[in-house]
């Protein structure tokens, strides 16, 4: 178990490393240094199957509530057309022309219906992880950010609820029709949506009764286990309930903490004009002011490393599953079904491709959604990196499934090529377009 600590620790803090020097995204590293253990140590297994599906569950909350806290109530609203349609529009649609597409590229394999939508939800589904990873190397706009960060954190819902709630139960033998899909999904969402809320209430209150840092720390990871896990036991989206969890959550505290920014600048201008004038303010009422500054600032710096130690957290939490994914799935398996990973790769690109076409035609349309240019829709057609949650989907496959290794091999397979091949995509764009990238991100600050 030491050894398993040590070779994380040191592949997390020379991904770290390379990402900061270098702009290489974190995620390449991880996986090439995942491999590369396994190569030097084949022997050495980590984690048994039964272990990795438990460990992949375990650590799905944290990585959806790192992401969570990046985004913001108010442009979640003022994006809300573009990421429904982001969202749930285009995976719906990416999943129905996998359908149409599937037995034309994979015929020999004669897939069901409902195998056919489980491969696609999962080799569509995103990693929000690898995209805030890229984007945290470089200025882009705010509002391109919010387009790929939010659709890749709603994507993983949306696939999510496809994959556990038509295709899992159409695997199993249960006929569904269009309207039990509608019915549903909405019974999904809504119930997911709203544990969501009262649990995000809930840990808002209770934050309210502290004022220890560690204790707001905790609470932010109970909230979102706490939602995880309330969620599947009613059997719906516990990954859409840790969203709007987190989400209500921060959004909430948030506001306490901008009034507070607020008094902390009241505050400044007047110790600042105390000490221009010192007779105006009596020394009882300069103390109490000081104070009152000195608190204010210690409370909003706490708030913000807690941000940053949840990060650190998802940092250790992908580099666990990079880490276990390399050590279940080994290249031998990946060289046997080489033609139908490249064949997926290939198929979902082109899906992604026209999808994000289609969004950029609507958005310059529609006068309610972002203006979409060749940059951004570059940007966003290589910001669909694949990730951890394909990883849990497949744990959730039945144990009798006939294909379950050839699917364990794509999906490993296309996260790694998306992961190795968009991320440096993504990279070169950005690097490319720099200039441009910058003079959007400085209006956007002037506006």
């Amino acid at each position: 178990m030491i050894l398993t600590l040590l070779a994380l620790l040191t592949i997390l803090f020379i991904s770290i490393e390379v990402q900061k020097y270098f702009k290489i995204p974190s995620p390449i590293t991880l996986i090439g240094l995942s491999y590369t253990f396994y190569y030097i140590f084949p022997t050495m297994i980590l984690f048994s199957e039964e272990t990795f599906a438990e460990l992949v569950l375990f650590l799905i909350p944290i990585l959806i509530a790192s992401d969570a806290l990046q985004l913001k109530l108010e442009d979640l609203k003022r994006n809300a057309l573009s990421l429904t349609y982001l969202a749930l529009i285009s995976v719906a649609l990416s999943v129905l022309i996998g359908i149409l597409s599937a037995n034309t590229f994979f015929a020999e394999y004669h897939l069901s219906i409902g195998a056919i939508i489980a491969l696609f939800s999962m080799v569509l589904a995103t990693d929000p992880v690898s995209v805030v990873a890229v984007f945290s190397s470089f200025k882009v706009p705010h509002k391109l950010a919010i387009l790929a960060e939010g659709e890749s954190l709603f994507n993983d819902a949306t696939a999510l609820i496809i994959f556990m709630f038509i295709a899992i139960p159409m695997m199993n033998g249960v006929e569904i029709g269009a309207l039990d899909i509608a019915i549903v999904s909405v019974k999904v969402i809504i119930l997911s949506i709203i544990i969501g809320l009262v649990i995000g209430y809930i840990g808002v209150l209770l934050m309210r009764l502290t004022s220890n840092p560690m204790s707001e720390l905790v609470l932010i990871l109970l909230t979102a286990y706490g939602a995880f896990e309330i969620a599947e036991h009613f059997h719906v989206a516990g990954l859409l309930s840790v969203i709007v969890a987190i989400i209500t959550l921060n959004t909430i505290t948030q506001k306490s903490f901008d009034e507070k920014e607020k008094q902390v600048e009241k505050a400044r201008n007047i110790v600042n004009r105390a000490n221009k004038n010192r007779k105006v303010f009596s020394s009882g009422f300069m103390s109490g002011i000081t104070r009152k500054l000195s608190s204010d600032i210690s409370s909003i710096e706490r708030h913000k490393q807690n941000l940053n130690y949840v990060a650190v957290l998802a940092l250790l939490a992908n580099t666990f599953l990079f880490m276990s994914m390399a050590s279940i799935v080994h290249i031998d398996l990946l060289i046997k079904y080489k033609k139908e990973i490249l064949l997926m790769f290939f198929v979902t690109t082109v899906i992604r491709a026209f999808m994000m076409g289609t969004f950029g035609i609507l958005s310059n349309l529609t006068k309610k959604m972002t203006d979409i240019g060749v940059r951004w829709y570059s940007v966003l057609l290589f910001a669909g990196i694949k990730g951890g949650l394909s990883i849990v989907m497949l744990q959730m496959l039945p144990e009798n499934f006939a294909h379950k290794e050839m699917f364990d091999a794509i999906v490993i397979g296309v996260i790694l090529l998306s992961t190795i091949i968009y991320a440096l995509l993504l990279v070169i764009i950005i690097v490319s377009n720099k200039k441009s990238f910058n003079q959007e991100f400085s209006q956007e600050l002037y506006h």
